[in-house]
């Protein structure tokens, strides 16, 4: 297994490339003393070890899709499990899979099809396994199934803080499979396999439909917020987004805002059944379009089979992985009791004011609450609204970091909280946003000291610092 060290403040350049390797290439100067490059769990039970030893903590990065580098702690240690477990197999006889934390959401979906089968992975190609399964798992066809945690993950091998290899299900280490379905990198293990069951493979049909932005972005929005409440929650999902159509233009190279600037917005809706028939009677509501908004049609769109692969294609097209792009992502769970007119009126300023040519606003329509006591996802997920600033120019930092972090700081009033996923401690807006439900905190930071006392696993700030005073009130008053 290579273990890689910092040597002063010179970086061999597998380091450097190890210590930078997250999506998002804004990467925060700070500096692990080891990168253990783990292949077996007897790996990663040594990084543990070398973490116990040393008196570092320890951060785990399985995709590097945090756009906030938390898994890169300044002279702790990074387990990188890019090749651990990296397969996804099938058992036949339970119709299971396994696989390890670093298959790509790419690589799942190529394993499902091979043998038939369905999982809701997650949309985006390169996502890793172990981050969408830990954050909850915002997986396909939320609305009929819920978060992916909910009923299909089943059980999960782990490395704990005190180095011993635990199975975590239902029914066996059953608190620590509660934590970690929800915890994302403020989990205090190592995950290193995880099984999940299956269901028979159907077809994936599409609707796509593009619109003009006027004046008109708070009544298209309630329209197509409105309309994806209609449509039955029988394998259905819909997603709502704005861009600049110059956001694709191959002639331009840098991220200026159009001029002038022309928002388009879009709805993605789709449907998993086994015929054509079947997805258009379920997607039939989008057919129905008010007369105010008839003139701003640029594709009404229509249903149609659309394979996995052009799906990952679109995916990459709006959300894309490329070298030397930088990221910010802003979210909010809104509180499912704000009435739709206010939230839209709301949403406005995120969904519009897009600081570069490059960005996306984003509207996940996931329609699940999930039951607190069964994982620790447990806040309410009506829709997932998001913005995606992506800039390629650094001379735009750090100001380019305010347009949406302010956008949503005025929304965080209405939100029941935030997606763990998006969490950036960097951010002090996001101070009292909640990422768990008030009774998930409390239990999950009670299982956490039962397996990591000591605090091996720092992971993100906000509970590094809750952690450190309630070791210090324990400490003071002795209990």
């Amino acid at each position: 297994m290579p273990i890689l060290t910092r040597k002063s403040t010179d970086h061999n350049a597998e380091y450097e490339r190890l210590r930078r390797a997250y999506v998002n290439s804004d990467v925060r100067k700070d500096y692990p003393r080891e990168i253990h490059l783990v292949k077996s769990v007897s790996d990663v039970q040594v990084a543990v070890s070398n973490a116990q030893a040393s008196g570092a903590k320890i951060g785990v990065r399985s995709g590097g899709h945090s756009y906030s580098n938390n898994s890169l702690i300044n002279d702790g240690i990074l387990v990188d499990t890019t090749h651990l477990n990296r397969k996804v197999d099938y058992d036949a006889k339970l119709h299971e899979i396994s696989f390890g934390p670093a298959v790509r959401v790419k690589e799942l979906s190529e394993a499902l099809q091979a043998v038939g089968r369905f999982f809701p992975h997650g949309h985006s190609p390169t996502v890793a396994a172990g981050g969408f399964i830990l954050n909850g798992g915002q997986g396909f066809f939320c609305p009929t199934w819920g978060a992916t945690v909910d009923q299909w993950v089943v059980k999960m091998e782990i490395v704990t803080p005190d180095g011993e290899v635990r199975i975590a299900s239902k029914t066996e280490n059953e608190d620590l499979f509660w934590a970690a379905r929800g915890a994302g990198l403020a989990f205090f293990g190592i995950v290193t396999k995880i099984w999940g069951r299956t269901i028979p493979a159907r077809k994936m049909y599409t609707r796509a439909m593009a619109f003009d932005v006027n004046d008109n972005m708070e009544e298209l929005l309630y329209w197509a917020m409105h309309t994806s409440s209609l449509v039955p929650r029988w394998g259905t999902e819909h997603a709502i987004f704005t861009h600049y159509p110059e956001k694709h233009a191959p002639h331009l190279t840098t991220d200026d805002i159009p001029d002038p600037a022309h928002l388009h917005f879009g709805v993605f809706a789709s449907a998993y059944t086994d015929t054509k028939e079947e997805a258009e009677v379920l997607l039939n509501p989008w057919a129905t379009i008010p007369p105010s908004l008839q003139s701003s049609i640029r594709d009404a769109g229509a249903v149609d089979e659309m394979t996995w692969a052009k799906y990952f294609d679109l995916q990459d097209t709006m959300v894309p992985t490329v070298e030397g792009m930088k990221w910010q992502i802003n979210s909010i769970l809104p509180d499912p009791e704000i009435p739709l007119e206010q939230l839209c009126k709301s949403l406005v300023p995120a969904m519009t004011n897009l600081p570069t040519r490059r960005s996306v606003g984003n509207i996940y329509c996931s329609f699940f609450t999930s039951n607190e006591k069964d994982h620790l996802c447990g806040l309410p997920q009506q829709y997932y609204i998001s913005s995606f600033t992506q800039w390629m120019d650094a001379s735009l930092e750090p100001g380019i970091y305010d347009v949406m972090a302010d956008a949503y700081a005025k929304l965080y009033p209405l939100a029941a909280g935030m997606y763990i996923a998006d969490w950036d401690p960097r951010d002090k807006r996001q101070a009292n946003v909640k990422v768990w439900t008030d009774y998930g905190r409390k239990r999950f930071l009670e299982i956490r000291d039962k397996y990591d006392p000591a605090g091996l696993f720092p992971n993100i700030e906000y509970l590094s610092r809750e952690s450190a005073l309630l070791h210090l009130i324990r400490d003071c008053f002795g209990i």
